[in-house]
């Protein structure tokens, strides 16, 4: 049974990959990407900020940043195809498209990070010190990634 779900799976992703490729070129998939990863970060300075205590902390905003990075990386999987792997101004190591896995792997664990701040966020009593536990977790997810598949 788990392996009629793999193999059904893996045709589910190349179907996928092979939709995107025609709905993006390269360039603006790359593109599309990184305006995906400006709106992310931009999300994540106010998170982090409101955590450390930089910015007044306020759970009802920090649940929304959440939420708006959540939807924004949503998107991204649509953006990773193949073709866009010889794009010059794409920020991805050669290492990204050759340990898939690695890469898929440390994605499911940004993803339940994120998912994790975002319900912690919006339930009632969410503190400053319940804040930079989950942005603390996420953002180490997001460092994972950068350490190992992004360009300096």
């Amino acid at each position: 049974m788990l392996k009629k779900a793999l193999i059904m799976s893996a045709g589910l992703f190349a179907a996928s990959v092979s939709a995107q490729a025609d709905l993006f070129k390269p360039e603006d998939a790359v593109k599309y990407r990184q305006s995906l990863y400006q709106v992310m970060a931009a999300q994540a300075g106010v998170i982090g900020g409101m955590a450390k205590g930089e910015i007044d902390f306020d759970a009802a905003a920090l649940h929304q940043r959440a939420i708006n990075m959540s939807n924004a990386a949503s998107l991204l999987g649509e953006t990773y195809f193949p073709e866009t792997r010889d794009v010059e101004a794409s920020n991805m190591l050669a290492k990204g498209w050759e340990d898939t896995e690695g890469r898929m792997a440390k994605a499911k664990d940004f993803g339940a990070a994120l998912k994790n701040l975002v319900q912690v966020s919006g339930e009632e009593g969410f503190d400053q010190a319940q804040a930079r536990e989950a942005a603390g977790a996420l953002f180490k997810t997001c460092k994972g990634c950068h350490d190992n598949y992004r360009k300096d």
